[in-house]
């Protein structure tokens, strides 16, 4: 009994001895350390899954087809302080089942879609806002610089953007001025692929600068100044374009709106034929539009007319077709998207398009609305490029999510043909269905 009582003090002992060597503070009784307190950031998550399935029947020899693309985002933003916040947007881009049944896809669907800072100050009774990274830009009514939000991926620019609004204005006083800049292409030696010993080529860069006065519903006037340098497009290299735009909209009796716009385009550039040396080009182009928008009952009706300059001979010393640059073609020229960049569809010809539209919502979940464009091209003998009526059903579901339905028929001219857009008297067809769920 005695030598187990010893033996179990011995373990003891050995028990203590070695919890003092391990923690030599053990003895000393210190107090605890403070904990360190965590920092807490506000922090805000947004996110949407976008489904849209179209059916696309374009006639002639063609067959229909049937497709659904899935778009789907997911954001977070992140506020150290008042004047700083930190944004970052992913995006995952596909068309379901382009990939078949495999564990791994070439396919790049998933990117950084937004990923920027930006710092806020107050200056004068106003706020200035610097936005710096990959960004969503959209200026005014999107003719020339938009995001492009129907299109399965969507359009950002990577560069910079400098804000200036007031802190706190309503109406008719609403202001505001924006100014960016971006590198739509790098072309340099160390990320544009140039050869060391070969020169590169000038990176495309594009500069904006947009102010407008006037809330939506009232008298305002907003005006577009945007650079693009070093571009290459279709058989067009090195081109320097500035394009000035300017927008008025006025109130008028009988609960009617007049909004008018125009553009001019001025710049030089050169035309790369297939064999030859390149030609030398000025740019010379304008647009003209005009809306007026009458309140009819609870919906509205508008009937316009947009003009963009064509060029019948583009190889010459002298271009002519109008660009939109960087727009959101979509809202302008039907929803079909026969007409996509407006001088690339036509080649170069240039387009009037003659349009009434007309909205009524039938209860607070139901809004239809319907379109009827006329298109025609702006240069050549035969210029009678077809019909298109749209028809779109949106049903709102719930707080975020939506499900719209539409329909588009377009009636191809005689000048469509020569253009790939479908032989004289033919119809082409399209609908979709779409499911939109965001926060």
């Amino acid at each position: 009994m005695s030598s187990r009582i010893h033996s179990i003090a011995r373990s003891l002992s050995l028990v203590v001895l070695t919890s003092v060597i391990a923690s030599p503070t053990f003895a000393q009784t210190a107090p605890a350390a403070p904990a360190v307190p965590l920092v807490s950031l506000p922090i805000t998550f947004s996110g949407e899954v976008r489904s849209r399935t179209e059916w696309d029947a374009p006639g002639g020899p063609a067959a229909a087809d049937v497709f659904t693309m899935l778009r789907s985002r997911f954001g977070v933003r992140v506020e150290p302080t008042h004047s700083l916040s930190v944004v970052l947007q992913l995006q995952d881009s596909r068309v379901l089942g382009t990939e078949g049944n495999r564990a791994s896809s070439a396919v790049d669907v998933f990117d950084l879609h937004q990923g920027y800072l930006q710092l806020v100050a107050p200056w004068r009774g106003s706020d200035v806002a610097l936005r710096a990274g990959r960004q969503e830009i959209a200026l005014g009514n999107e003719r020339l610089v938009g995001a492009v939000n129907w299109s399965n991926t969507g359009r950002t620019f990577d560069g910079a953007r400098v804000a200036l609004a007031p802190s706190a204005s309503a109406g008719a006083d609403r202001w505001s001025v924006t100014t960016f800049a971006a590198v739509m292409e790098e072309n340099g030696r160390r990320f544009g692929g140039a050869a060391p010993t070969t020169e590169p080529l000038p990176d495309h860069v594009v500069l904006g600068a947009y102010a407008s006065r006037g809330a939506p519903a009232k008298p305002g006037a907003d005006v577009t100044l945007l650079y693009d340098g070093g571009a290459s497009y279709r058989s067009f290299a090195d081109a320097h374009r500035t394009t000035a735009d300017a927008r008025v909209r006025a109130p008028l009796p009988l609960d009617s709106r007049l909004e008018l716009e125009g553009a001019v385009q001025t710049g030089a550039q050169s035309y790369v034929p297939a064999t030859g040396a390149p030609i030398a080009q000025s740019v010379r182009a304008w647009l003209a539009g005009a809306r007026l928008t009458r309140a009819v009952g609870r919906g509205t009706a508008t009937a316009g007319l947009d003009v963009l300059s064509g060029d019948e001979s583009p190889t010459d010393a002298r271009y002519s077709a109008f660009g939109t640059m960087f727009g959101t073609n979509h809202p302008f020229y039907g929803l079909l998207d026969v007409i996509g960049d407006p001088a690339a569809t036509t080649k170069e010809r240039g387009l009037r398009d003659l349009f009434a539209t007309a909205a009524h919502p039938v209860t607070s979940w139901l809004a239809p609305r319907a379109e009827l464009h006329r298109f025609s091209l702006a240069t050549g003998a035969e210029r009678r490029l077809g019909v298109e009526v749209d028809l779109v059903a949106p049903f709102r579901l719930a707080a975020g999510t939506t499900l719209e339905l539409g329909y588009a028929l377009f009636r191809a001219g005689p000048a469509a043909e020569p253009l790939g857009l479908g032989a004289d008297r033919t119809y082409r067809k399209w609908g979709y269905a779409q499911l939109r769920a965001g926060f």
